[in-house]
């Protein structure tokens, strides 16, 4: 007698059966959360960095926005002393007129100019005090020149030293003379 192996149907228990009920469960609940994260939640996640990175790039790092802080103050100054440089008087055409104003034998030691009342200070000497009458004939013929006045006349033994205020035209120091050219001070 030969015993059939094959016939007999083994039983598998029932914590077998559930084992692998819950095994199949589990790899299914994993293929559908994984399938959501690829088609929704990646995505989505991927276009917040993504605009975050963008914003990020914008603002730069600490240094980078340190230096265009200081790029812009450097802007700011600059663009004041634009303004400022473009405001300020210009002497080339008051120093070749006040050429036109000396008569040979006058000198002058030291000046002061006061631009915004069109004024100058000088302190001379010549001479003689027929030379400080032939420097003011000069200045009288002069049409830039719009007053003047005289003091401290000292006349002494080594030639007479005086104090001379002159009120002029403002227009010398401006950036174009009366021939219309344009001067720039370097």
């Amino acid at each position: 007698m030969a015993l059939d192996l094959y016939s007999q149907e083994e039983k598998i228990p029932m914590w077998k059966k559930l084992l692998a009920v819950f095994a199949v469960l589990l790899v299914v609940t994993i293929l559908t959360i994984f399938t959501y994260n690829k088609v929704t939640r990646i995505p989505q996640n991927n276009t917040t960095i993504n605009s975050l990175n963008l914003e990020a790039n914008k603002q730069g790092t600490d240094e980078q926005i340190m230096q265009k802080e200081y790029l812009l103050k450097a802007q700011k100054k600059l663009n004041q002393f634009k303004e400022l440089y473009s405001q300020k008087p210009i002497f080339n055409v008051y120093f070749e007129n006040f050429q036109t104003w000396l008569y040979p034998r006058v000198a002058f030691s030291s000046a002061t100019i006061n631009v915004k009342e069109a004024q100058i200070s000088l302190k001379g000497e010549t001479d003689s005090l027929q030379s400080l009458m032939q420097e003011m004939i000069l200045l009288d013929a002069k049409d830039d020149i719009l007053s003047y006045t005289l003091s401290n006349i000292v006349i002494g033994d080594q030639g007479v030293t005086f104090d001379i205020k002159v009120k002029i035209n403002s227009g010398l120091f401006n950036r174009v003379n009366t021939n219309n050219e344009s001067y720039e001070q370097y």
